[in-house]
């Protein structure tokens, strides 16, 4: 008999060497760049999942660009596209689009919150004054990119518009092909922390996106911005730990 027992499994598969540890999962220090912009309406209710309403009279998409350069996903890009939206009275971004460059960032985003994560190649240049991004996946098709130029020093009361908790529809399905064994909607952990030195860096600035392929494998061009509302470069560190489970569908024996 084998003697694997539950007590000794790490805190995530494979049990046996966990490819990472419990929450909370802290990341020093990352770059970040946050842009707001209005999207089309129908195409913004076309991809909240049901109970998620607009919120507010424009439809607000936030994107955040980020290279983590520590933490416990190790040095990894992310880039997340998550249109604003409310749900049960309460505002949220929801995570919508979501493309990090390692598996550990993947599997740690997929399994406890229910992001819906893939992997991608994403570069970040920056020459001068100005820095530039771009996502692809596969290597060659470039689906978003990014262009910023630094112009002044601000503080997070300066934004656009403002920042909301993620809204993550988890989803695993079943190994025997019936009902899911999770659906959930979750409202992950998100919070800017100040760098090691107690600083937290934030430049405003000029900044364009634009969806590349015009593709129906990943058609995130339907959420191509109408209008750029703010852009601004952010140096800061995250705090990441459990989520909240906002709805479980399963336990309402809804499907």
């Amino acid at each position: 008999m084998g003697n694997m027992t539950s007590d000794k499994f790490g805190f995530s598969g494979p049990v046996w060497t966990p490819l990472y540890p419990a929450p909370p999962w802290p990341i020093p220090e990352s770059e970040n760049l946050l842009m707001f912009y209005e999207a089309d309406p129908e195409a913004v209710l076309e991809a909240l999942p049901a109970g998620c309403e607009l919120l507010g009279d424009r439809p607000i998409v936030q994107v955040l660009i980020n290279h983590s350069l520590s933490g416990t996903a190790g040095d990894h890009y992310g880039n997340y596209i998550f249109p604003q939206c409310k749900f049960a009275g309460k505002p949220y971004a929801y995570e919508y689009f979501l493309m990090v460059s390692n598996d550990v960032a993947m599997a740690m985003g997929r399994e406890v919150w229910g992001d819906a994560k893939k992997l991608c190649h994403t570069e970040w240049h920056r020459e001068g004054n100005e820095l530039f991004t771009t996502i692809e996946r596969p290597r060659g098709l470039r689906l978003v990119t990014t262009h910023f130029r630094f112009e002044r020093q601000c503080t997070l009361e300066d934004l656009a518009c403002d920042l909301y908790p993620g809204l993550c529809l988890k989803y695993i399905p079943s190994s025997e092909g019936i009902k899911p064994v999770v659906h959930q909607y979750v409202e992950d952990s998100f919070a800017l922390q100040p760098l090691p030195g107690g600083n937290l860096e934030i430049w405003a600035g000029t900044g364009s996106l634009w969806m590349d392929a015009l593709t129906e494998v990943i058609p995130i061009y339907r959420l191509r911005p109408k209008k750029m509302l703010g852009a601004y470069y952010i140096k800061c560190g995250f705090k990441l730990g459990y989520g909240t489970v906002l709805k479980d569908f399963l336990s309402n024996d809804q499907s």
